[in-house]
């Protein structure tokens, strides 16, 4: 959805150009006027939907001060936002002083639709390619610290996709996955490519604090809240103000700083321990945990209502051993870090040790693959690694292929087996049937016999 903004007192002027514009420019995207009817009302539609608005069409002359007042806010913020003004003042005068403002565009009025049509859509057509940019730019080199999102196998492009819609918006998020997929990485893309990025990124593990801890690192306290608390001080929310906090590994938070989580949610605002007096905050609030939280719900280890204020957007990160196809990339990442640190110039990996990383599990995921390649270039004593450079614990652990024979069950069918694995493929593979084939190693021809026969065509 595209959304422009329209400032206009006049509520007649205003609907009538509403109408014109959602029914004329919704296309291939739904365009959506956000109303205004003075300076005020519109800074403050600015400050909570900034993000979203693609173009601002404004009056000269408003109840509460005039549309060059607002631009120049506007300006203050985002220097290449199109801005139009659409006025029945069509003084030399205005005209000059919108223009050397920053306006884009000065219309008087009655305004041509036709080339009013024109003018926003040439600007949409800018937009959108920005759009896409910005889109490609994050899914390339969605930047975390000095860490990147690596890889191009479809579950991360999915993954990518859904972070970056989400990232410039202000919602809640709640990102699952495994120990080591990168949990942290994905909560930094959000930031950075939000309109918060200038603003602190603070990190909390919710898992690596005790309760009391926990709760005045978050929360702050007041003089006197506790032996030792001999001054005022603020919590990480407060510090965050203005940006975004990242608790990590949320699900071993304990149910009372639940409970004072949740008042930050519904209230954005926090008191400090030993205070009665609420705080406002200006945060973004993105968790992050390996546990499946509505078992935890079920258990009574985690509140329902927290778990839905949190997770009223869920990414979830694809293990290692569900992007196979990412290891060479990740492999060459690391590699370069490594030959930097250490003086050493490993170029590339064996073929027998690229199947073998291909196929084994992973339980630690990248975190552990990124350790392994760390040791393997530290004793490499080869430009090329091979499985003879494995550390010794790689080699005993048991294969991925042993894994699968011990999930077996007696007595099922191979039709059943192969239907399940067929399913289990497609449903990867996002119902592509020429990925799935490649996945199966069959043909496309053999694959769609297969799903004729058993009905999944």
């Amino acid at each position: 959805m595209i959304l422009i903004q329209l400032i206009e007192d006049d509520p007649v002027q205003r609907d009538a150009l509403k109408e014109f514009v959602e029914t004329t420019l919704s296309g291939r995207e739904k365009v959506r006027v956000l109303e205004n009817g003075s300076v005020k009302e519109a800074m403050q539609s600015y400050a909570a939907r900034s993000p979203e608005i693609a173009i601002v069409l404004s009056d000269l002359k408003l109840p509460d001060g005039t549309g060059i007042d607002y631009l120049r806010y506007v300006r203050e913020q985002n220097p290449d936002l199109p801005f139009i003004f659409l006025t029945g003042q069509p003084e030399i005068e205005s005209a000059v002083e919108a223009l050397q403002t920053g306006a884009s565009d000065y219309l008087t009025k009655p305004i041509d639709l036709l080339h009013l049509q024109k003018k926003i859509e040439s600007y949409l057509q800018s937009y959108r390619l920005e759009k896409e940019n910005r889109s490609l730019r994050m899914q390339l080199s969605g930047l975390s610290g000095r860490e990147k999102i690596i890889g191009n196998s479809p579950a991360l492009l999915q993954m990518v996709e859904r972070a970056s819609q989400v990232a410039p918006t202000d919602v809640t998020v709640l990102v699952e996955g495994e120990s080591g997929t990168g949990k942290e990485l994905v909560a930094g893309f959000l930031h950075e490519n939000s309109a918060r990025a200038a603003r602190p990124f603070i990190k909390v593990n919710c898992g690596a604090l005790t309760k009391s801890i926990l709760e005045s690192e978050l929360f702050g306290v007041t003089r006197g809240a506790f032996t030792g608390a001999d001054r005022d001080r603020a919590g990480l929310f407060e510090a965050a103000s203005g940006g975004t906090i990242f608790l990590d590994e949320i699900g071993e938070m304990d149910l009372e700083s639940q409970v004072r989580l949740l008042r930050v949610l519904e209230d954005r605002t926090v008191t400090r321990l030993g205070s009665t007096r609420p705080i406002e905050v200006d945060v973004r609030i993105v968790t992050a945990t390996n546990r499946d939280l509505l078992k935890e719900v079920d258990s009574g280890r985690f509140r329902e209502d927290l778990y839905y204020r949190l997770a009223v957007i869920k990414i979830k990160l694809p293990p290692l051993r569900e992007r196979a196809d990412d290891i060479p990339l990740l492999f060459n990442h690391f590699v370069i870090q490594f030959n930097e640190r250490y003086g050493k110039s490993v170029t590339t990996l064996a073929p027998d040790l690229l199947g073998f990383f291909k196929n084994y599990d992973w339980p630690g995921n990248i975190r552990q693959f990124r350790n392994v390649i760390e040791a393997m270039v530290i004793l490499a004593r080869d430009d090329v690694l091979t499985k003879a450079d494995l550390p010794e614990e790689i080699l005993r652990a048991p294969s991925g292929h042993r894994n699968l024979v011990e999930t077996i069950i007696p007595g099922v069918s191979m039709d059943d087996y192969e239907k399940a694995i067929i399913e289990k493929n497609l449903s990867f593979a996002s119902g592509k049937r020429d990925r799935t084939a490649s996945l199966l190693g069959i043909s496309e021809r053999t694959l769609y016999r297969k799903l004729q026969r058993f009905g999944l065509g």
